[in-house]
């Protein structure tokens, strides 16, 4: 019986591998080892797809198109005034607003501010971060 501690499948080539060792995958065209965290990946996919909401929402939705003025995330105003203010309390402030608007929105808003919300964690964490907080 397989363990996901002990061994997985190849998600590619249905192989089964054993722990924490590599193996060149034959479906995989570049023959790049696979290390054991692939197989995390597809228990993690519905993280994965919001994520990934939250990143197209930061590079091309209200955020990006108000704020981001062409600028790399961590050169946008709400990094730049955390750096101005010594840390990351504008982040949270945005984060938590965001997340009482959503309280009272439909669904497909409420949605969209979370995202938001999303990405002022992000930007808090990285803020922290050049703290050396994390």
């Amino acid at each position: 019986m397989s363990s996901f501690w002990n061994e997985y499948t190849c998600p590619r080539c249905k192989q089964l591998v054993g722990h924490g060792m590599f193996h060149d995958c034959p479906e995989d065209k570049r023959s790049l080892g696979i290390p054991l965290k692939t197989a995390v990946v597809d228990h993690y996919a519905p993280l994965r797809r919001v994520l990934d909401l939250a990143l197209e929402q930061a590079r091309s939705g209200k955020g990006a198109q108000r704020h981001g003025q062409g600028q790399p995330f961590d050169k946008q105003p709400m990094m730049e005034i955390g750096r101005m203010i010594g840390g990351p309390a504008g982040c949270f402030h945005q984060a938590m607003k965001k997340t009482q608007e959503a309280s009272r929105m439909e669904p497909d808003a409420a949605k969209r501010e979370i995202l938001g919300a999303i990405n002022y964690l992000a930007g808090a964490y990285l803020l922290l971060d050049e703290k050396g907080g994390v």
